[in-house]
């Protein structure tokens, strides 16, 4: 008992095929969108950013590694 028809396996796998692919072609417009838009926000982030903030490396390692005062 438990075991099924390669018939019954059949229809399984294409119950659950079809629950995989529900997006279809629609859905990719919207992934390919999201993904745009996540790209423009992290570009226009970074651009924010190096406008507000400074770095000044340091000359050599031994200014690195001595603390300030």
């Amino acid at each position: 008992m438990g075991r099924l028809t390669s018939e019954e396996r059949r229809r399984v796998f294409l119950a659950q095929a079809v629950g995989i692919d529900h997006d279809g072609a629609g859905g990719l417009w919207r992934r390919r969108l999201l993904k745009t838009m996540l790209i423009l926000t992290l570009f226009t982030g970074g651009v924010a950013v190096d406008e507000f903030v400074e770095f000044h490396p340091p000359a050599s390692l031994v200014e690195a590694l001595l603390q300030r005062q």
